[in-house]
């Protein structure tokens, strides 16, 4: 009886390998095939899936702390709110400065600028 097992090698082919019964170096025999395109295609379609649906989940999670957020800062009194906002705007000035020593993409400042303005419209 002989067992067939499939490794995908770095160089995109895969090595199958038949392994007898009896315990020896002799009884196993390699061969090398090229993995189909649509196998890889497949496989690209899967993993960009299920990145998707996770940056999704990430996003739901963020939109409930954030209203979470929101919501208890509009209870709090006014002079909390007013430390809270120099302090936030300070820490914010911060996380920005980082930005000056990397490039980041103009959708992510573009994203943070409005989460902070809306945080500061709560805290008002």
């Amino acid at each position: 009886m002989f067992r067939f097992f499939k490794i995908l090698n770095d160089d995109a082919t895969v090595e199958t390998t038949a392994v007898l019964p009896v315990q020896s170096s002799q009884a196993s025999a390699t061969r090398t095939e090229n993995v189909d395109g649509h196998e890889r295609l497949d496989s690209l379609i899967s993993i960009s899936m299920h990145d998707g649906l996770t940056v999704i989940q990430h996003g739901a999670r963020l939109a409930v702390v954030g209203e979470l957020l929101a919501s208890t800062l509009a209870y709090l009194p006014a002079a909390m709110r007013a430390d809270i906002t120099e302090s936030f705007r300070n820490r914010i000035e911060n996380l920005m400065s980082l930005g000056d020593e990397r490039v980041l993409p103009e959708e992510f400042q573009s994203a943070l600028l409005i989460e902070v303005n809306r945080y500061l419209n709560v805290l008002r």
